[in-house]
């Protein structure tokens, strides 16, 4: 069995590609294609401001990434500059394949010179009141150095001339306004419902937008950049973390950038001047494309009521400990443990209990860990209110969660004004423990009521990703939490845990000593098994160790969404699948066979070097049968999965995994939400 190590970079670009097949299949409904384009262009944007930026970094180091046990960045990045080259065509394709889609139901995408005659008064109407105040080109000027760009907008490079020839072309930038919506409906042309791109509507203007120039004839092509968006952040606080971060928030919109997406058609003595000025000559950062980039907007795209082209919604599924319940949460949880699978069940009991909590006079603390809220975040607002009404709330926030920097420091503002006490994470760690720790003072003594979970408190997010939270009065457990949020105060001491195990101390040894057992388990006959399911599962120890475990006969199996550098060679006993479907598989759940006794854990944590090492993570036991046995057929249901599981091969070829004619097809998702409803 190979032991070898795959990258990061390129197993995450075969995740993405297993979205982009979302998008290409037919039998997916034609809106939520359109859906999975826009994620796909999302994330690949994400995936060069992170993970292109740094293996760019790594690469200028020499030869430090020996040290780190992982392949050379240079190899890596012109492996990732051709996969990414070759999704760009199944995207193109898949796009068109949509866009074909929408015109037989009535919906025709149009661009500047398709505009029907009876509608271009009503469009030079609309680019004048609502487009026009919003365009500021930038003129370009073989001499003069570029202005700084902000990074992912997509701009229209414009090339002016006059049709008879005479006279310099002039060059200009604009960049398309984020302040409109990206796709403009049009009055209905007979039957047809038409929508255009910004992007069009400003082409359609240009002859206004330049109406001071002696210019009749335009030319204009789609480019768009990316630059390097690592925070840097050193360890010294002595200086103001606020300071700190919103220096380094500038220093991203100034970083290098990584990648020029260009329209193919650009003629190339005008591309190769705009990629002069923006510092962007290297063949490795250049991704010649179509007509339009931005595809992220599609998430944006507008919907229309007509039937058969979105997933049907569906009512989740009641908690059966919560139904019907008036007695109110506490004494829900106190009677028994409780478990939320999101978003098949609502994710509004947390919201509950949290509101409860802060109005209830014998909720003495509550202590919340915060990595992402929703926008308008109705924790956020049971937690300011729990804070006026005189209860003791503590929030650690995460300041360095990627991209949600800005959000989190707005929070934390809102939080201090209402009398929360705020702290900005802890010294050297990412806090990426999702914890919530009631105190209820009860017959004279505190008692705590713990929420435990494996995803953020964000009601957005709860609607599309699968998580799962645990709510219990184990006092034991609740102990430990309070722990750990001990060590949020005073970092100098590791906590003290009974029954849960915290990254970066001792999350390691308990995933050795979990698969160790195993091994031991075997070798003497009794039962043995590893069954993981996680996000990423990219960390050389970890492959090490299941690999071992495989070649002593233990059998392992592995549902990973994401990155996968584990390389399985045809021979291997090991088994791997990845899903990929409407709802966005998050949660992490371990399974230990135990010698015929399973022990169930949940996880906060991937497995990738930054979770067991520099970030504080989490992973909970689960006690309760019930509720045991409910994750263990949650997980053999997407392990029997043959409609939407890909078969992660040794060359991440994401072959669907198909079973017999005589199989019954299974789809996790929906059987998952059957399984729960029969639960009840």
């Amino acid at each position: 069995m190979s032991s070898d190590f795959r990258s990061k970079e390129t197993s995450w670009l075969s995740f993405n590609a297993r979205v982009l097949q979302e998008a290409a299949d037919p039998t997916v409904p034609l809106f939520e294609r359109i859906k999975f384009l826009g994620i796909y262009s999302s994330n690949l944007d994400e995936f060069f401001r992170v993970r292109v930026a740094t293996l760019k970094r790594l690469a200028s180091l020499g030869d430090q990434w020996k040290r780190l046990g992982i392949p050379d960045p240079k190899i890596t990045l012109k492996k990732v500059t051709r996969l990414v080259s070759a999704q760009g065509e199944t995207f193109d394709a898949a796009y068109g394949q949509v866009k074909a889609g929408l015109a037989e139901n009535g919906i025709r995408l149009i661009d500047e010179t398709q505009v029907p005659a009876n509608l271009r008064v009503f469009l030079r109407d609309y680019f004048r009141r609502e487009v026009r105040p919003h365009i500021f080109p930038i003129i370009l000027k073989a001499a003069a150095k570029l202005p700084k760009l902000r990074d992912l907008p997509m701009y229209l490079a414009v090339r002016a001339t006059k049709s008879d020839g005479t006279g310099r072309p002039m060059h200009a930038l604009i960049e398309i306004p984020d302040k409109l919506p990206r796709f403009i409906l049009l009055p209905k042309s007979g039957d047809a419902q038409l929508v255009m791109y910004l992007d069009d509507i400003i082409r359609f203007g240009l002859d206004e937008i330049f109406s001071t120039f002696p210019y009749d004839h335009f030319e204009s092509y789609a480019i768009k950049f990316t630059r390097d968006s690592e925070l840097e952040l050193d360890d010294d606080f002595t200086e103001s973390f606020y300071e700190k971060l919103e220096d380094s928030l500038k220093a991203r919109e100034e970083g290098l950038p990584v990648r020029a997406n260009f329209d193919q058609d650009f003629p190339k003595p005008f591309l190769n001047l705009v990629l002069r000025k923006l510092n962007l000559a290297r063949s490795d950062s250049l991704y010649p494309g179509a007509r339009y980039h931005n595809r992220r907007d599609l998430l944006g795209f507008p919907e229309f009521e007509i039937d058969g082209l979105s997933n049907v919604p569906s009512e989740p599924v009641a908690v059966k400990s919560l139904k019907k319940k008036r007695s109110g949460m506490f004494a829900a949880i106190r009677k028994r443990d409780i478990m939320l699978h999101v978003p098949y069940q609502p994710f509004r009991h947390l919201i509950t209990l949290l509101q409860e909590a802060s109005i209830d006079p014998l909720v003495q603390r509550i202590s919340v860990t915060q990595y992402r809220l929703a926008s308008k975040s109705c924790i956020a607002g049971a937690l300011q209110s729990a804070a006026r009404n005189g209860k003791e709330v503590y929030v650690i926030v995460e300041p360095q969660a990627r991209f949600d920097e800005e959000a989190n420091i707005k929070w934390a503002g809102q939080y201090r004004d209402a009398g929360v006490n705020v702290q900005l994470g802890v010294q050297g760690l990412k806090v990426h423990s999702k914890l919530v720790h009631i105190t209820r003072r009860e017959h004279g003594r505190d008692r705590y009521y713990t929420v435990i979970g494996t995803g953020n408190f964000n009601e957005d997010t709860a609607t599309i990703f699968a998580d799962h939270l645990l709510m219990t009065y184990n006092q034991e457990m609740g102990e430990d939490v309070r722990e750990i949020f001990r060590f949020f105060h005073r970092s100098f001491q590791p906590p003290r845990l009974k029954h849960l195990y915290c990254a970066p101390f001792d999350l390691r040894n308990f995933i050795r000593r979990g698969i160790r057992r195993e091994i031991e388990n075997h070798k003497v006959g009794k039962a043995s098994g590893i069954s993981f399911k996680v996000n990423n599962f990219s960390d050389v120890e970890t492959n090490e160790l299941v690999s071992e475990a495989a070649e002593a006969g233990v059998p392992v199996r592995l549902i990973v969404r994401s990155m996968f550098s584990l390389v399985i060679e045809d021979d291997s006993p090991i088994e791997a699948i990845s899903i990929v479907d409407k709802y966005l598989e998050h949660s992490r759940l371990l399974i230990f066979d135990n010698g015929g006794d399973p022990e169930i854990f949940l996880s906060s944590a991937d497995f990738l070097p930054r979770n067991f090492d520099s970030r504080v993570e989490t992973v909970f036991p689960v006690y309760d049968r019930r509720l045991k046995r409910q994750l263990l057929e949650y997980f053999e249901i997407q392990w029997r999965d043959n409609t939407k599981a890909r078969v992660l091969d040794h060359d991440l070829t994401n072959q669907y995994r198909r079973g017999s004619e005589k199989d019954k097809p299974v789809r996790a998702q929906f059987e998952i939400e059957s399984y729960l409803r029969d639960e009840n």
